[in-house]
């Protein structure tokens, strides 16, 4: 069913969000919450896929700082509708300009919508990227610690999760995890320079520890130009020397 909006004396019929998208190009952007008005829920008969959800959330109020909830209140309860893929999930993030909008738009989505919508460890590593201020707590409680552990079964998922945590957030995870789940993910040498890189400063020698403890280290570094590479990423200078320490004492006992 075609939309009907009005401005000034001129009136038009929009039956796809690409015609809605050509009627926000040629009125000016002071004209887009009257538009969005006089659309409503009618929003649902234009825009029916993620691709012009994007569209419209991108085009539309776009000035510096805007609040984007107008067009999101358009889907009342129907967000989901238009918002199924993980790209979708972190590219709509990324194009609200403010913790207020990310709010809305997170619990609008729910738990169940925001869950499916995540298939692999990149949708959540871009959506936690994206998030405003306080936002990934919310975040982080509606998808829950257990959706997160899902997705870190080696060093490199695990690193790319800590990189966009909060050390807080970080020290807590690995609480959930347990240390003898940590290390069975760290298999190589990749996997560790991965979670080096992604851990807090503090945690990195806790992990060094934490190998020689499961007796793993010289499993992950099976030789010191394996060790040499493994120093040149991720690490500070102290725990480099402490690495390289703990190495030497291993291979002399």
């Amino acid at each position: 069913m075609p939309c009907q909006i009005s401005d000034q004396d001129d009136t038009v019929e929009l039956e796809t969000a690409e015609e809605l998208f050509v009627a926000l190009e040629l009125t000016p952007i002071e004209a887009d919450k009257e538009i969005l008005s006089q659309i409503g829920e009618g929003m649902l008969e234009l825009v029916t896929t993620d691709e012009q959800f994007l569209l419209i959330l991108e085009k539309v109020l776009d000035t510096r700082g805007a609040s984007k909830q107008p067009y999101l209140k358009c889907f009342g309860t129907q967000l989901s509708q238009v918002v199924t893929k993980g790209s979708t999930l972190f590219k709509g993030l990324s194009l609200l300009a403010n913790e207020a909008d990310q709010e809305y738009f997170l619990n609008s989505l729910g738990q169940e919508v925001i869950r499916k919508s995540i298939a692999n460890v990149n949708d959540l590593v871009e959506a936690l990227t994206w998030l405003y201020g306080k936002m990934d707590i919310l975040f982080i409680e509606l998808i829950g610690w257990d959706f997160v552990l899902k997705f870190i079964n080696s060093g490199r998922s695990l690193g790319a999760i800590m990189k966009v945590l909060s050390q807080e957030e970080e020290k807590e995870l690995l609480e959930r995890m347990g240390w003898s789940s940590v290390i069975n993910c760290i298999q190589d040498a990749d996997d560790l320079m991965a979670a080096f890189i992604g851990l807090e400063q503090e945690s990195d020698r806790l992990l060094i520890d934490k190998l020689v403890e499961f007796n793993k280290l010289q499993a992950v570094i099976p030789s010191v130009a394996e060790l040499d590479r493994v120093c040149r990423r991720g690490l500070g200078a102290e725990d480099i020397t402490y690495l390289r320490e703990t190495y030497q004492k291993l291979l002399v006992a």
